[in-house]
């Protein structure tokens, strides 16, 4: 079987690492926000140029604490794209914020053509979000942002370390939030998060925000907050999965290149934009109906992923509807992401192959 993820494979490359970790930080009874948490923070402030990174529990804490930290209060809108994650959408309605959906474009992402065609009346932000390791069209989205005075929240879950003309996809916005997880760029066994900004004031939100109001145990309560207090143990995951992301990305690149030409005039391919390059997180590809190929797949052995399977934004979680439409519906029944992450190690011996001959 040809996995869509092979975590026992990189368990064993980073086995050692977090072994080791894991004794010292037991041995040392620092369990949150000691030594791993400030050089994971220390990393993530020089990869992204950001004067501030703080870590917390996931990806969706990210976003909803990035929100708060910023001033967002419940009643606000924030526009999020009408087909993307599950948190994309909970993290903002979690708070009590209204979403207000936009259609996405051919490449799964926010279409900023249609920006300017919604009613702006009660928004204070975009939620940004990259999708399979390309950014979204930054600069249309930060002019949109700026034009209409709105705080620009960039979800990279998927795209941190991808390009948009060369900038770092994590130098882009005014907060950016990061998720780590199996199934991100810098995996982890569980969910941990990120929160970057180069804003002194959010900076102390966020502190007081991801530890149940507090930045610290002896300091006094300022705000309701959630328990997201950053984790020593997954700190250590982060740190040593990032010792092989360079690695990881070369061999990820290599076998995109292979199954770019393999599937050329046979297999449609998930367009990237120009203004994007990919971090090659995930390779999707367009078939007829995603969930019956998934079926067919893996009666021959491939498991593959049906992306964001059911997450159709047009049906709000406080029960609204909304039309659905072309790219959006399109996308939702014909993406499946072939597996990159099993392979990645074995390139040439046969697995690319098998999988592509499937």
């Amino acid at each position: 079987m040809i996995r869509a993820h092979n975590t026992a494979r990189k368990w064993q490359a980073v086995k050692d690492h977090v072994e080791e970790g894991m004794l010292r930080i037991h041995e040392s009874e620092k369990l949150w926000n000691h030594t791993y948490t400030e050089q994971l923070e220390s990393k993530l402030k020089t990869a992204s140029g950001r004067k501030y990174a703080l870590t917390c529990a996931s990806g969706s804490h990210a976003i909803s604490i990035g929100l708060l930290a910023n001033g967002i209060v419940p009643g606000d809108k924030v526009i999020v794209p009408n087909y993307s994650c599950p948190a994309t959408l909970s993290s903002v309605v979690v708070i009590g914020c209204v979403p207000v959906f936009c259609e996405i474009d051919q490449h799964g992402m926010i279409d900023t053509d249609l920006l300017p065609e919604l009613d702006v009346s009660g928004v204070k932000a975009v939620l940004a979000t990259g999708l399979y390791g390309d950014v979204h069209n930054h600069d249309a989205i930060k002019n949109f942002c700026d034009a209409n005075d709105l705080l620009y929240v960039n979800d990279a879950a998927q795209s941190q370390f991808a390009l948009f003309n060369g900038e770092d996809s994590l130098a882009l916005g005014d907060v950016v939030c990061m998720s780590f997880a199996d199934n991100k760029p810098l995996p982890v066994a569980g969910t941990y998060g990120a929160i970057l900004t180069d804003s002194d004031e959010a900076y102390q939100r966020i502190r007081s925000l991801r530890k149940n109001g507090k930045p610290t145990r002896l300091e006094p309560y300022s705000v309701a907050g959630f328990s997201s207090q950053p984790e020593e143990g997954k700190a250590l995951q982060v740190l040593a999965s990032w010792q092989h992301f360079d690695k990881w990305q070369e061999r990820k690149k290599q076998i995109s290149e292979y199954y770019i030409e393999t599937f050329k005039d046979k297999i449609n391919v998930r367009p990237s934009p120009r203004y994007s390059q990919t971090n090659h997180h995930k390779f999707a590809i367009m078939v007829a109906d995603k969930f019956e190929s998934y079926k067919k797949m893996l009666e021959l052995g491939v498991e593959t992923e049906q992306q964001l399977r059911g997450q159709l934004l047009q049906t709000t979680m406080d029960g609204g509807q909304h039309q659905a439409i072309r790219h959006d519906r399109q996308i939702h029944t014909t993406v499946i992401d072939h597996p990159k992450q099993s392979v990645h190690d074995r390139l040439g011996s046969g697995n690319c192959q098998q999988s592509d001959n499937k």
